[in-house]
């Protein structure tokens, strides 16, 4: 039986794949799949749902370490306000 994309421990995977990616200098690889994930966990858990931020903090990380920094600046923001609710 399978899960579903849009099933958390699909998006969860899929989130670790983009890790792995990201750990073997594939930042490239790895962005459609963090933000695969995130659009995701967005549509089925909500914005404010811890696994949504951890996913938002993810992809940040991405985007600060591939020198975009004003793309990570604001998912860290929108992270900061979610859990400061």
């Amino acid at each position: 039986e399978t899960l579903g994309d849009r099933h958390p421990s699909t998006l969860t995977s899929i989130n670790n794949m983009a890790l792995i990616l990201k750990q073997m200098g594939k930042k490239e690889e790895a962005l459609p799949l963090y933000k695969e994930s995130l659009a995701g966990f967005r549509e089925t858990l909500g914005d404010r749902h811890p696994s949504t931020l951890t996913s938002i903090k993810n992809l940040a990380l991405l985007l600060k370490g591939m020198g975009k920094k004003e793309e990570a600046l604001s998912l860290y923001k929108e992270a900061l306000a979610a859990r400061r609710e």
